[in-house]
């Protein structure tokens, strides 16, 4: 479990060790002790950390429906019956009752915190991010090095106008936490489209070294190459591969979205 602590909050990583290498998390506000849990998959191991720390849930967050994002929602709002499930619009057919709806600029209290919702879509239409602080719950829009399918009721071109007008744009400071850990296998397919840029080798020995997989915004900026479809290098990269591909913004990022499908 890797821990941020911060004076006011706390964030809880989870690693489920189930095949999908998902992530679940808890954010506790320090002075009350309540807290929220994020995209929950396995309960039972949140149940036990929630009882062991005296934790009360106040709410569970849905970043999108997909089923391993939101398997562990009924028994945890069955533990903390005021506790709600909250998720945008398009994913409330994937939810229990007891759900609250959400959308771009809502907050979410809990404790003497707040959570903030912005909208971030492709991967599937209801997907949402979270922001607390300068920390950002991404689920699976955007991964260390790579970005979220569009296989399921997913669209690349919505997927691309979300990083173009929604990821790019936020502080490169801001710490990204996502829902799968696929970081070695993602720096690994961003070497082989861009095998020049020494920040991915870099950081391929910093996760071996350290066992721990943390990003910015500003981080990824430099080497995930959803976030870099119009660096020059990368792209006369792909041009020289695949004459026939445009060299636009959208071009490019479909071109290295349906090439990482197959990779």
């Amino acid at each position: 479990m890797y821990i941020l602590e911060n004076e006011k909050f706390n964030i809880y990583r989870f690693d489920v060790g189930n095949s999908g290498m998902n992530y679940q998390y808890i954010v506790k506000c320090n002075e009350t002790s309540e807290c929220v849990v994020i995209d929950p998959l396995d309960p039972v191991s949140l149940l036990h950390f929630i009882r062991d720390n005296k934790l009360r849930v106040a709410e569970v967050l849905n970043t999108h429906g997909h089923p391993d994002h939101i398997e562990g929602n009924n028994p945890i709002i069955k533990v903390f019956l005021d506790s709600r499930i909250h998720i945008h619009k398009e994913g409330l057919d994937f939810v229990a009752p007891r759900t609250v709806v959400i959308d771009e600029g809502d907050k979410i209290t809990f404790g003497k915190q707040a959570i903030s919702v912005i909208n971030t879509p492709g991967h599937c239409p209801e997907h949402v991010s979270f922001i607390i602080g300068n920390n950002i719950f991404v689920g699976d829009t955007i991964f260390l090095s790579g970005c979220g399918n569009v296989k399921f009721r997913g669209d690349v071109d919505v997927l691309f106008d979300t990083f173009n007008t929604r990821i790019r744009s936020l502080d490169d400071n801001m710490n990204i936490f996502c829902g799968h850990d696929y970081a070695v296998n993602n720096l690994e397919y961003a070497l082989s489209v861009n095998p020049n840029n020494m920040t991915i080798k870099d950081k391929i020995e910093n996760i071996r070294s350290a066992g721990e997989a943390l990003s910015t915004i500003g981080e990824e900026k430099l080497y995930n190459p959803f976030m870099r479809f119009d660096n020059e290098e990368l792209v006369a990269n792909l041009k020289e591969k695949y004459p026939d591909m445009e060299t636009d913004g959208r071009s490019v990022f479909t071109k290295l979205r349906e090439l990482r499908n197959n990779w």
